[in-house]
């Protein structure tokens, strides 16, 4: 008998679609790492405004997303590395909504600080002196930063996308394996219609011997009037049969 076990390991194998999920930890690792770069450029550029560090604390989960799909996909292509894998896929999408959401909010209001308004009074105080650091220079704000929150959000929009697809390749993939486990398992057709055949034996006939209701002492045998009525004498070798009841 088959260990259910392996069969579903063998069929996991066989139904994983391992150039799709290579292929989507390949995209996703470029993804967080243009997201996290992203990060940096906006750390760099007129720091308080436009930035609650989201390339930062999402950067560990995107990482351990995207290789553990190129695990699952690559050197561990069993079923348990599929689960982790779409453990962190399921992870990274609130991650992922985040970075977009945050991204939005920041390219609606360019010139807000998320953490204190105290970027915001000094710079509505300043003025047109030199300002060593750039942060009251709009036109460094809207040519270099909300170009690269723009790419940071493109990013973000496409890693939700790439961490949908896992999750569909992943309900696919099972549904397949379920759907051969019970192919392989289940009887054939015309194995379950055909009719059961009992074998029998080969009917016998029985002489059967009547008696008559008259006086046993007028009973002779029908073979030999001479013989007794519980012999029997055989017609060929002409043997006399002693018949005891």
């Amino acid at each position: 008998m088959i260990n259910p076990e392996n069969q579903r390991r063998e069929l996991w194998r066989q139904k994983f679609p391992t150039i799709i999920a290579v292929l989507l930890s390949i995209f996703q690792m470029l993804l967080t790492l243009g997201i996290v770069g992203c990060e940096v450029g906006i750390s760099l550029v007129q720091f308080p405004r436009m930035d609650i560090f989201v390339g930062y604390w999402t950067f560990p989960n995107f990482m351990c997303a995207w290789i553990s799909l190129a695990a699952a996909g690559c050197c561990c292509r069993i079923r348990c590395c599929g689960i982790t894998a779409l453990v962190f896929q399921i992870l990274a999408l609130p991650l992922a909504v985040c970075v977009i959401g945050f991204d939005a909010y920041f390219l609606n209001h360019p010139t807000y600080c998320f953490f204190s308004s105290d970027c915001n009074s000094w710079y509505s105080s300043s003025s047109s002196n030199y300002d060593p650091y750039g942060l009251s220079n709009n036109s460094t704000l809207y040519g270099i930063k909300v170009p690269i929150v723009q790419g940071q959000l493109a990013a973000g929009v496409l890693m939700l996308v790439a961490c949908v697809i896992y999750i569909i390749v992943y309900a696919v993939t099972s549904y397949r394996v379920r759907k051969g486990i019970r192919a392989q398992n289940g009887s054939p057709v015309s194995v379950s219609r055909a009719p059961q055949t009992i074998p029998y034996a080969t009917p016998y006939n029985n002489p059967t011997f009547e008696r008559s209701f008259v006086e046993d002492s007028a009973i002779t045998s029908t073979v030999n009037p001479t013989v007794p009525k519980n012999q029997l004498i055989c017609p060929n070798c002409r043997s006399r049969f002693k018949v005891t009841v």
